[in-house]
């Protein structure tokens, strides 16, 4: 894409902060505490800004292959995405049909769901405000592994393995902490760095995501205001490398243009691995 100051004249730009990888090349960490009242501590990040685009001015140009992910209109039956039942019997398979049209998937297996709001009096957890891709070249097959065991594993490794996460709005509009998402191609092996979450609710277990390193020509978008009816997908990891986009760094972020008395955003997030075949 070209340059966003020449490109995009209109829309709801702004200029925001976000979490990336220090600049002076000390090794990102996060640490998940043990009390869910507690907010994960952060190291090894700076805050920098950047200019966020709006993406809706192209929204239906975006794809999971160059840019990282899609924005989608697409409604869901769920009458209540608080209720996990519901969400499990009427959602899964919606995200399912939706994840294997997107990459045509012969298999998708969905493996939680995550439910965010910025209101702190709710035990749901808060947006992620941190520059971030939640799996590594590593850990992406690592975790597929672990949910489906090995013997499915070894199966599916013979074809290209797809992670895709879904993120929608529960709660309308979306105003407070909308997502931003860093367009894959315009991103470098380079930006990636490895980082350590440890967890001291499941006894310090150690997982890896990659933080992201600021660079010059990083393009990032945003898609305001989204409704319930709206979704993006998210591509976390693709095994393929033949220069389609493998991984979509995204972040929660503090819109400067955000009322005051913006309703608290409420959003769900549902991941998931797809089997496509080569």
């Amino acid at each position: 894409m070209s340059n966003l100051a020449e490109e995009y004249d209109a829309g709801r730009h702004v200029r925001a902060t976000l979490l990336f990888a220090a600049s002076d090349g000390t090794a990102p960490e996060v640490i998940v505490p043990k009390s869910g009242d507690d907010a994960p501590s952060r190291s090894g990040l700076d805050e920098q800004e950047v200019l966020i685009a709006d993406g809706r001015i192209r929204a239906g140009a975006f794809s999971l292959n160059r840019e990282g992910f899609q924005f989608l209109k697409r409604p869901s039956l769920v009458t209540n995405f608080e209720d996990d039942a519901e969400v499990q019997q009427v959602y899964y398979p919606e995200i399912r049909e939706l994840v294997a049209g997107a990459v045509g998937a012969t298999e998708v297996e969905v493996f939680d769901h995550t439910i965010r709001v910025t209101d702190p009096e709710t035990s749901y957890r808060r947006p992620a405000s941190h520059a971030h891709n939640d799996y590594t070249v590593e850990s992406g097959p690592s975790r597929l592994r672990d949910m489906i065991g090995d013997v499915r594993a070894d199966a599916w490794s013979k074809d290209r393995l797809v992670q895709i996460n879904v993120w929608r709005p529960i709660a309308e509009p979306v105003m407070q902490m909308p997502l931003a998402l860093l367009d894959a191609s315009s991103l470098s092996a380079s930006d990636l760095v490895e980082t350590s979450i440890i967890n001291l609710r499941q006894n310090g277990r150690v997982g890896k995501i990659y933080s992201v390193r600021k660079a010059p020509g990083q393009q990032w978008f945003y898609f305001p205001h989204m409704t319930m009816s709206e979704a993006i997908l998210i591509k976390g990891y693709d095994s393929a490398q033949d220069g389609r986009a493998r991984f979509t760094p995204h972040s929660a972020f503090a819109d400067p243009t955000t009322p005051t008395d913006a309703p608290p955003r409420r959003s769900i997030e549902v991941r998931t691995f797809a089997r496509v075949p080569v």
